[in-house]
């Protein structure tokens, strides 16, 4: 093994560099994994956009990667070299990574990883498993109940999977024709465009509202379109980040007399109410074959096209791009 790393870190608001800094060593409690590969998400984009909250500068925002064993901590006890693992610390874009192995406050700790699971479905453990989440703790949805998503992204997607695969009817609600198409292949019975949904959600749901709503965007000015479309006593879930656009205007009215209930969603609960099950759901969903997780996989990139891959993500062209280290243009 060198003695040195690849590491891409964010250094400012729109500003990331590859630096090379030494392979970290796994202290007390903590392995170390050689990254096979990250997924590039939406709250990394974030962080490039508008700048770090968790962290201090330089910062590794990726944190959907998985990789082989390379290195044990002392008194590690469960895991060995070779083994692959799933991780969802910071540090994915790299070549190195370390986990610690017990649960910390925004760590679940490393899952084993099956061999025979494809790197481009693995990467999704972490956001998966923040969906179902959203579906089932959050919204708390049943089967034949039904829900309203708004804008069918990659995150979209695998919310719609969920609560198709729990025996819910799911209405999507996405501008682009090519997230239509998606959005039916992954359980959507209705798809409708932005223009007319909240007329087209009322004839879905005969007038009655629907017993949840999700909305996968951080854009305020559809929150109260949202809680109007749930029926009263329904569940309206924000599953996004709302940026620098954070204030919304409500009718407290008809949240009150409607008995509307309006949550958030965020990772798979905020600590110390974390549902770390959820990991091993999203597993053996992954490993069931039946929902085409891989085809999110659009692109692909390495260290000298990520930061670019983070801007395209704002574009909203294509779903997911993977990182993988040894990727060169």
């Amino acid at each position: 093994m060198s003695a040195t790393m690849r590491s891409a870190r964010l250094t400012g608001i729109r500003q990331m560099q590859i630096d090379r800094l030494p392979v970290p060593t796994p202290q007390a409690g903590e392995i170390q994994v050689r990254i096979e590969a990250c997924g590039v998400c939406a709250t990394d984009s974030r962080k490039y956009e508008i700048g770090v909250n968790d962290g201090h500068y330089p910062f590794n925002p990726g944190h959907e990667w998985l990789g082989e064993v390379t290195a044990l901590g002392p008194d590690v006890k469960g895991f060995k070299t070779g083994d692959r693992v799933y991780g969802d610390t910071y540090g994915g874009y790299a070549d190195y990574a370390v986990i610690p192995v017990n649960p910390i406050p925004w760590s679940r700790g490393p899952l084993p990883l099956p061999k025979s699971l494809d790197k481009r479905r693995a990467i999704f453990i972490e956001p998966l498993a923040d969906c179902i989440h959203a579906v089932r703790g959050q919204a708390r949805l049943q089967a034949g109940q039904r829900l309203i998503v708004i804008a069918t992204g990659v995150m979209g997607l695998k919310i719609i999977a969920d609560a198709a695969r729990l025996g819910c009817k799911v209405m999507a609600v996405e501008p682009l024709p090519a997230r239509q198409a998606m959005a039916r292949q992954f359980g959507a019975e209705m798809v409708t465009t932005p223009e007319h949904w909240a007329e087209e959600a009322a004839s879905w749901t005969s007038g009655e509202g629907a017993d949840a709503v999700i909305l996968t965007i951080g854009n305020p000015d559809l929150v109260m379109p949202c809680i109007r479309a749930a029926k009263p006593g329904g569940r309206v879930v924000l599953f996004a980040g709302f940026g620098n656009r954070k204030e919304a205007v409500l009718d407290l009215n008809d949240i009150h007399y409607r008995e509307i209930v309006l949550v958030g969603s965020e990772w798979i609960g905020t600590p110390p109410n974390q549902a770390r099950h959820r990991y091993d759901e999203a597993l053996e969903f992954l490993l069931d074959g039946k929902v085409p997780f891989d085809s999110l996989v659009t692109g692909t990139c390495g260290f000298d096209t990520l930061e670019q891959a983070l801007v395209t993500r704002q574009g909203f062209t294509g779903f997911k791009t993977m990182f993988t280290p040894e990727t060169t243009t």
